[in-house]
């Protein structure tokens, strides 16, 4: 019963190129204090790299597998933060609740709005090319 270590070499060696790029967006975001947060900027910055060509979508797909394979575990953290401050949820539930679905609302509008003018563009945009192909075609045989 060998340990594939080559593997789990791989696997953390992947997490952390992802780590680093998550310190690289935290040093981007209080240098030039933008309003994101650090992570956001890093995997902006890790999208800016890949779509660049220097690094290649295959150097992370093991640690991120590996990283969504353990996801619950990266929630233990934020149920803590609900629990130490039970009080604050308990006192503004009201509020909270009706934000919840008033921002559900909006954004279930807000994708259906979005949708049904991707549907009409593409729609539109696809009879002009059939048209300019039917035209293009018809010349050809005259």
């Amino acid at each position: 019963m060998g340990i594939p270590l080559k593997k789990y070499t791989g696997i953390v060696l992947q997490v952390l190129l992802m780590y680093g790029f998550y310190w690289i967006g935290n040093l981007i975001q209080a240098v030039l204090h933008l309003p994101l947060t650090g992570s956001i900027v890093g995997m902006l910055v890790l999208f800016v790299s890949i779509q660049l060509g220097w690094i290649k979508m295959s150097w992370g797909e093991e640690g991120s597998t590996w990283l969504q394979s353990h996801l619950q575990l990266l929630f233990i953290p934020p149920t803590v933060g609900i629990i130490n401050h039970f009080d604050f949820f308990r006192a503004n539930t009201l509020l909270l609740v009706l934000g919840l679905i008033v921002s559900t609302l909006i954004t279930c509008l807000i994708s259906a709005k979005l949708s049904e003018w991707l549907m009409t563009w593409r729609s539109s945009h696809s009879g002009k090319k059939e048209a300019i192909t039917c035209q293009h075609s018809s010349s050809e045989l005259e």
